[in-house]
C-alpha cells in the first residue's frame, strides 16, 4: 500500500490539457522524452509502453502515469484500433519533491468510474471557448493526480476492478439516466450488445443483474438527498427514479434495515 500525501501543484503548473486519439492497429509512437506528467486512460485496444527500458501493458479500464524526463515508447494493439484519452500537465519546472513522490506510485492502475468522468469533463473543458479555462484545467489535472494517488494507497484487493467497454457504457447510461424509466433494452442498446450478453456481463463483474445494479445506484443517490436536504420522502423517491414512495421505502429498507425516515433522523446533516 502506498502512503498518500498532499499534492500542491497549481503554483508550479504551466499548462494542462486533455486529449483523445485513435491509433490504427500495429502503429507506434516514439521513442520520446516525456516533458511533463501525463495520465493515459485506455478505452479500447492495448498499449505496450516501454519506459526507460522497462515494459508495461496498459489494458482498457486502466490508467498509466508517465513522469518527466523518462524515455518512453508506445506499441499499439496489433489487430485492432486503440482508443485512449490523456491529461498532460506541463511545468515551468516540475518540483523534485513531487516527481519523487509520484515515482513511488505504480505505473499502471485500474481506475474508478469517477476518474473516467473527470477525463470526459477535462476533454469538454479543454475544447470550450466560453470561459478562460486554464485555472479550471489546472484543478482538474491536480484532482486526477490526487485520485490516482488515492487509488494507489488502497490495498490491491480493494482497488477497482477493471470493466469491459459494455459494462462501462451501461453504467455510464445509468449514471446519466437513473431518474428515468430505464429498461433492460435501453441498457443493451446503449452498450451495443444483446440483453442476455449484458446480463451475463453484469453477473460476471458484479454478481448481480443490471437492474439490481440500477436499484443500488438509485438507493445511493437517495442516501445523499436524505442526509443533506429536507426534501420529502415522496419527492426523493421520484427524483431517484422509483415508481412510488412505497417502492422506495421497501427497497431502501432491504439495504439499510431502516426506513428512509429513520435513516434521515440518524444521518441528517442539514443545518
Amino acid at each position: 500500500m502506498v502512503t498518500q500525501h498532499s499534492l500542491s501543484l497549481t503554483p508550479a503548473i504551466r499548462e494542462v490539457y486533455f486529449g483523445f486519439v485513435k491509433h490504427p492497429a500495429k502503429s507506434t509512437l516514439g521513442p520520446r522524452i516525456q516533458r511533463g506528467i501525463e495520465l493515459i486512460y485506455l478505452l479500447s485496444g492495448k498499449i505496450d509502453i516501454v519506459v526507460d527500458g522497462q515494459a508495461h501493458t496498459l489494458l482498457p479500464g486502466h490508467m498509466a502515469l508517465q513522469l518527466p524526463q523518462r524515455k518512453e515508447q508506445f506499441f499499439f494493439h496489433r489487430e485492432q484500433q486503440t482508443e485512449h484519452s490523456w491529461c498532460q500537465l506541463d511545468f515551468q519546472h516540475c518540483p523534485k519533491e513531487l516527481a519523487d513522490q509520484l515515482a513511488e506510485l505504480p505505473v499502471i492502475l485500474p481506475i474508478t468510474q469517477e476518474v473516467e468522468q473527470l477525463m470526459e469533463l477535462g476533454l469538454n473543458v479543454t475544447n470550450t471557448q466560453t470561459v478562460n479555462n486554464q485555472k479550471i484545467l489546472f484543478r482538474l489535472g491536480e484532482t486526477l493526480l490526487l485520485y490516482y494517488q488515492a487509488i494507489a494507497s488502497l490495498d490491491i484487493s480493494a482497488r477497482p476492478q477493471p470493466a469491459s467497454r459494455i459494462i462501462r457504457a451501461a453504467t455510464q447510461y445509468m449514471q446519466n439516466q437513473y431518474t428515468q424509466n430505464i429498461q433492460l433494452e435501453h441498457l443493451a442498446q446503449a452498450s451495443h450488445c444483446s440483453v442476455n450478453h449484458l446480463i451475463n456481463q453484469f453477473k460476471a463483474n458484479f454478481n448481480m443483474t443490471p437492474m439490481r445494479y440500477l436499484w443500488r445506484l438509485r438507493i445511493e443517490r437517495s442516501e445523499g438527498l436524505l442526509r443533506h436536504t429536507d426534501l420529502s420522502i415522496s419527492l426523493i423517491s421520484e427524483q431517484c427514479g422509483f415508481a412510488s414512495a412505497f417502492h422506495f421505502s421497501r427497497m431502501f429498507k432491504q439495504k439499510h434495515q431502516l426506513s428512509p425516515s429513520q435513516y434521515r433522523q440518524k444521518n441528517h446533516t442539514t443545518v
